[in-house]
């Protein structure tokens, strides 16, 4: 491929802003990034020097190139990954940044957006989502994502999911589901998630009805990494494995700060049609159910789950109805430290909630199960089958849609 590069960029690595200049610019100026320290043994191998950004900024490279970047995608990337992430943002001409001004940011997106997908991270989980939310915007945890700009282009093909109409309720009976959390996270999806025994390699994947928080975005910049995890998902009348949206749709953005949710919802309902879910997180901070109006509204949607942003399950297992859909806030959180939220308390916690699923939707329970908990007992999945072996008697385990579906089935409209 050398024919294909024109030439290089030449920045210093030491220079804080430097990389990210040179990154930015590599994609339009069809060049390779060269660190000062190695620009002699690039121009004795015939390299020419096409531009040398020392001294130079982001708002420099922004307001110089900015006709030449990608629009609708930004990476914000910190210098201290180097190896991550760079390949992506070059294939794409993605304008790169890191550790701007709220007023910087704000440019950065409008000019280059509508409604930017923002990859990589931005330090402060909170303070990062709220600043993209303002601008319209979609979070995408990629900071130590690697060769995305490689798998984007391998060809994949997603299989066709069950989705499977559950049987009708029985009295007496109380309906759970358990939702892995964070899966926003892609480089998290493309990384260990398969292989710890935590999470998809668990020996008890398999064993009971188990529902996966999922990016829809790895339809279009990693398919076989998604298309692995549907060929792979157990599919048999003991168990399922399902998998839903992850917060807050096609990425990580509160709704209650979004300029235009019903764009954001139009967004989020391409790209679930794209990776074949039916069911989106909402992640919402000071915000309301009603704020999943506009996904509800989506005829790709069946449902929302929402969970607000400390802790997840304020809203207590409320739900919230819009022309026959239910948005569903989580009832329990798996998820050291608390008591609380044990295995052993969240089972205990259950055993006190009515057992009238055709009339009382207080029979239902959303359990969000925290990915990062329980590592001392093998992991999170660990920590929901010691949950289900707690249960009482009669407690039915279904997946989200399948818990969604009879809750429309009961209470709103009967899913065709």
């Amino acid at each position: 491929f050398r024919g294909r590069v024109r030439g290089a960029v030449v920045f210093d690595l030491d220079e804080a802003g430097g990389l990210n200049v040179a990154t930015s610019l590599c994609g339009p100026l069809r060049a390779v990034a060269v660190d000062a320290s190695l620009l002699d043994k690039v121009q004795a191998a015939g390299l020419e020097v096409l531009l040398d950004v020392r001294g130079r900024d982001a708002l420099w490279a922004f307001e110089t190139y900015r006709v030449d970047f990608a629009r609708g995608l930004l990476v914000e990337q910190t210098e201290s990954k180097p190896a991550f992430l760079r390949d992506f943002a070059v294939a794409h001409h993605a304008f790169t940044y890191y550790n701007v001004s709220l007023e910087a940011y704000a440019r950065f997106a409008t000019e280059l957006g509508p409604n930017p997908l923002v990859f990589g991270w931005g330090g402060d989980e909170h303070a990062w989502v709220h600043r993209v939310s303002q601008s319209g915007g979609a979070g995408i945890a990629a900071d130590w994502s690697r060769n995305l700009s490689v798998v984007a282009r391998l060809p994949a093909v997603l299989p066709e999911r069950p989705h499977r109409h559950p049987r009708p309720v029985r009295e007496g009976e109380r309906i759970v589901a358990f939702v892995m959390s964070d899966g926003d996270n892609i480089q998290w999806m493309g990384g260990n998630f398969a292989t710890d025994t935590g999470f998809w390699a668990s020996e008890y994947r398999g064993t009971f009805p188990m529902t996966w928080e999922m990016a829809p975005v790895l339809a279009e910049v990693s398919p076989r990494v998604l298309a692995y995890f549907y060929q792979t998902a157990s599919d048999t009348r003991r168990a399922v494995d399902d998998f839903v949206a992850g917060p807050s749709g096609v990425g990580y953005s509160y709704h209650n700060y979004l300029p235009d949710r019903r764009a954001f919802a139009e967004t989020t309902a391409r790209y679930m049609r794209m990776s074949d879910l039916s069911v989106v997180t909402l992640l919402n901070s000071s915000g309301g159910m009603e704020q999943s109006v506009e996904l509800l509204e989506q005829p790709e949607v069946l449902g929302v789950l929402y969970k607000d942003y400390a802790p997840y399950n304020a809203k207590g297992g409320r739900i919230f109805w819009h022309n026959g859909k239910p948005c569903v806030s989580y009832r329990y959180l798996l998820w050291e430290p608390k008591r609380a939220n044990s295995p052993e308390g969240v089972a205990a916690a259950i055993a006190g909630l009515p057992a009238l699923p055709a009339t009382d939707p207080d029979s239902y329970a959303l359990i969000n199960v925290h990915a990062w908990s329980f590592k001392d007992i093998g992991g999170p999945m660990a920590a929901v089958k010691r949950t289900i072996d707690l249960l009482p008697p009669k407690t039915r385990v279904v997946t989200v849609e399948e818990l969604v579906i009879l809750l429309r089935d009961n209470f709103g409209e009967p899913v065709p």
